[in-house]
């Protein structure tokens, strides 16, 4: 698969001879819950990344913080790319994502490895699930910064409280100041597929600290056109001394911030942050 950082040269890949969808293009902010409608069918194809080096990561971090996971809520889980070699290693796994798109992809690949995960569709910020406690959550791949409000980030943070059994830890992960606003920035890349192609358009206000990323694809139909379709996707900055505020205010002890997949300390370069929480046994 080819990548390129591309400016407007669209129309040298998808001949305006077949387009399906005419006009031009009007996105739409929306919701969470639709953000992924069309990219769900292209996220894995799209998306570079060692997830069982992201895995072997996440347990170290436990094994350095002298935790040991069992019980493992994958808040955010998307197409199970986390949830799935986590399940493999024997732990148990309940995965939950907003997007149905992606939870029937998740569903899919955990049917043909024969394995029975629970995969639940909620709302992070509003999040009640029956049953035990968990003793260990996850967000892998930047979900909180899709939560671009502080209230619901408050919200977010007293939902994972009420799902977390008492010690328990929370590690997950947010693009940096550093990617959103200089990678990301103002940016736009392209990428092609066998059957698609997609086109990533950044904007970033550093008022608001909100990356807001107008995503066009073109999919190929059954009769050889191409159908466009587009997508907007925002995430906020939150800084760590944010998430240490959040944390002191909803009952977590905020253990570290580190350069995502090291033990260094997070810094002004680091383009992701990895967080570990825990959960206070106590809280007022």
């Amino acid at each position: 698969m080819d990548t390129w950082l591309c400016t407007s040269f669209w129309k040298r890949i998808v001949p305006t001879t077949i387009w399906k969808g005419y006009g031009p293009m009007q996105s739409k902010c929306i919701g969470m819950r639709d953000a992924y409608s069309t990219l769900a069918r292209f996220y894995d194809l799209t998306i570079d990344v060692d997830y069982d080096e992201w895995v072997g990561y996440l347990l170290a971090l436990g094994y350095h913080h002298d935790h040991t996971p069992h019980r493992v809520l994958d808040l955010g889980c998307g197409t199970g790319n986390l949830t799935i070699p986590l399940a493999q290693r024997g732990y148990e796994l309940t995965g939950v994502d907003i997007s149905r798109e992606m939870l029937a992809i998740a569903r899919t690949k955990a049917d043909a490895l024969g394995m029975e995960i629970p995969f639940c569709i909620g709302d992070l910020r509003s999040l009640h699930l029956p049953g035990e406690g968990f003793d260990t959550a996850i967000s892998g791949c930047d979900v909180l910064n899709y939560v671009t409000a502080e209230a619901d980030l408050i919200q977010a943070f007293q939902a994972v409280y009420r799902h977390l059994t008492p010690g328990g830890f929370w590690l997950f992960d947010l693009n940096s100041e550093h990617k959103l606003r200089d990678i990301y920035g103002n940016q736009s890349y392209a990428d092609l597929g066998d059957d698609f192609a997609y086109f990533w358009d950044n904007s970033y206000e550093v008022a608001q600290t909100i990356c807001t990323m107008d995503l066009t694809f073109f999919v190929r139909t059954a009769e050889g056109l191409y159908e466009r379709q587009t997508e907007r996707h925002l995430q906020r900055l939150w800084k760590p001394q944010k998430i240490r505020e959040v944390c002191t205010a909803t009952g977590f002890v905020l253990h570290a911030c580190y350069d995502f997949l090291t033990l260094e300390p997070c810094s002004a370069e680091s383009e992701r942050w990895q967080f570990l929480v825990q959960k206070k046994e106590k809280h007022p």
